[in-house]
């Protein structure tokens, strides 16, 4: 029996035309009745995942933030009940490094979303996740932020992640979300780990609970639950898995509860 499910946003839930949480109303109202929690997983802030919370009619949930660095019990606003942070040298050579790579990088850093400069990239980012961007120098980004994304060219992600992950080992975790986003957490943090603790905290077994996601950084996430689902569309990385397909965003929702309610 499934007591929670997690689901991830952009790709999973809500499509990239912006839909899907509205037409998340009624299946997440069918899994409330049948005693079915909801978790946003998702790699955009907390304000962000509320704010779909909201659109799609949730009264009461849960918010894996940050991919993994943050878990917040919806609809408090006290505070995270889970939080890690990058150590303030590691975000300041991370930063270094990205910039050094020709991305543009993004600190999520006490909860603000703050960016080095104003691009037609990042302004379309904080119009897609609907939470302002502040303009902040360099050391800004180093103050032990809980996230860094660094957006560059998708044919230059890899080579990026490598020399992250030769210089910082131990101290950063990456990985892709999209193709173009290159995501930067504390060591030991990913949506599994996350929802590891958010499932301990609730006393459920990772085998009543249930996930749906379509990329990279949701493999950890996917594969930790009891049962796994993902959009047609999702990643091949993702498709290996063997997870249950559905339709992609925005019908997701509702073939997701039509199987957890069968």
């Amino acid at each position: 029996m499934t007591r929670l499910v997690a689901v991830d946003l952009d790709g999973t839930l809500i499509a990239r035309d912006g839909r899907g949480a509205l037409e998340a109303r009624e299946p997440f109202a069918e899994l409330a009745r049948r005693g079915i929690e909801v978790a946003i997983a998702t790699g955009r802030m907390v304000q962000s995942a509320m704010l779909v919370f909201q659109d799609a009619g949730v009264e009461h949930g849960y918010i894996i933030a940050l991919n993994g660095a943050e878990v917040w019990s919806y609809p408090s606003a006290a505070g995270p009940i889970w939080q890690r942070a990058i150590e303030p040298p590691a975000a300041r050579r991370a930063v270094e490094i990205c910039l050094q790579a020709g991305a543009e990088v993004q600190g999520y850093v006490q909860g603000e979303l703050r960016i080095l400069r104003r691009t037609a990239r990042t302004e379309a980012y904080a119009r897609r996740t609907r939470v302002p961007a502040h303009l902040v120098a360099e050391e800004g980004m180093s103050e032990g932020p809980q996230k860094l994304l660094a957006l560059l060219d998708p044919s230059a992600t890899g080579l990026l992640m490598d020399r992250l992950r030769n210089d910082l080992a131990g101290r950063i975790e990456c990985f892709r979300s999209e193709p173009d986003f290159v995501e930067i957490v504390p060591p030991g943090v990913d949506k599994g780990v996350a929802l590891r603790a958010l499932a301990e905290r609730l006393g459920m077994p990772l085998t009543e609970v249930a996930a749906a996601g379509d990329a990279e950084n949701d493999i950890e996430m996917l594969q930790a639950v009891g049962r796994a689902f993902a959009p047609r569309t999702a990643a091949a990385a993702v498709i290996k898995l063997a997870p249950v397909l559905l339709p992609p965003p925005p019908g997701l929702a509702e073939a997701l509860a039509r199987e957890l309610t069968r």
